[in-house]
């Protein structure tokens, strides 16, 4: 039987959830960490294997990150060269996940964004400094969940904890600090339409908002240019899944923090389990048509 892959970092409620409904509805749904796929390639053609089982794939969900990704990122674009249809494939995530890209493709595409510097060297960092002011916002170019984002109050602090995001020749992202209501917003957008959206607000008046660090959340009305800026980003991003980090400067109006492109789909809203699981059989419909007009369908 045909199936979907759900290609994860790790079993999180997201994925078993996800994997649930599609299974509910009739599909084989599956979910595996990229290290435990293996690749075979000969005359015979490339072969995904998977608990000694050949694959025979309908659709797969990309949701690799962090300790996962390389090897993630590798096997999307395998199933994209494959011809299997990928939702959030190897470019989207690789250019959501590296938060240098992320603000190349905002700023590009003049979206609003916070003031961001990328820098190679502690040479750098006085002039930084000047240029962006401080508070000054820390964060690893590749990370999640809020993991080693640090906010500086002035030059001795980033002097000294500069060097550890710099190690290895690693390059340091740094953001300007702006004034924010003690929370940020949380945008869901699946199928490029903007779905749900939620204030997260930081554990016991602190910096980080994520839920996963302690936040704590309420729903937050999706005004039109909510959608507008959500929208915008998760097509610039070519994500048919995201969740789009704002910040609210002035009246009606944001910031985009950053993009997501292996957002949570669950808590707090677990109707977007089931935009999602929409959103998946539309692309393996589609994918059955077009193979059946051009008679390549079994």
């Amino acid at each position: 039987m045909k199936s979907i892959l759900i290609l994860c970092r790790e079993e999180t409620s997201d994925v078993v959830e996800l994997a649930a409904a599609l299974n509910n509805r009739g599909h084989s749904a599956i979910y595996a960490k990229p290290c435990e796929v293996t690749v075979d390639m000969d005359k015979l053609g490339i072969r995904f294997i998977l608990n000694d089982r050949v694959l025979d794939l309908t659709c797969v969900l990309g949701w690799v990150s962090l300790s996962q990704r390389e090897y993630g990122l590798w096997l999307l674009r395998a199933f994209e060269i494959g011809g299997i249809p990928v939702i959030n494939g190897s470019e989207v995530l690789g250019s959501g996940q590296n938060k240098f890209l992320n603000s190349v493709l905002l700023t590009k595409h003049q979206i609003p964004h916070i003031p961001t510097r990328l820098i190679g060297s502690c040479e750098q960092l006085e002039e930084t400094a000047d240029a962006l002011g401080f508070p000054l916002v820390l964060k690893p170019v590749i990370g999640a969940k809020g993991e080693q984002v640090v906010r500086v109050d002035d030059i001795n602090s980033l002097r000294k904890l500069a060097p550890d995001y710099l190690r290895d020749h690693k390059a340091l992202y740094v953001q300007a600090c702006l004034d924010k209501p003690g929370r940020d917003i949380r945008v869901r957008v699946v199928g490029y339409r903007a779905e749900f959206a939620f204030f997260r607000y930081a554990k016991n008046g602190g910096f980080l908002t994520n839920l996963s660090s302690g936040g704590t959340w309420e729903t937050c009305p999706l005004t039109a240019r909510l959608i507008e800026l959500a929208e915008q980003c998760s097509r610039v991003f070519q994500a048919p899944v995201a969740g789009v980090d704002l910040l609210e400067v002035g009246d009606d109006d944001y910031a985009v923090i950053e993009v997501n492109t292996t957002p949570a789909i669950t808590w707090p809203h677990m109707e977007t389990v089931r935009h999602v699981a929409d959103l998946i059989e539309q692309r393996v419909h589609l994918s059955f048509g077009a193979k059946v007009q051009d008679g390549s369908s079994s």
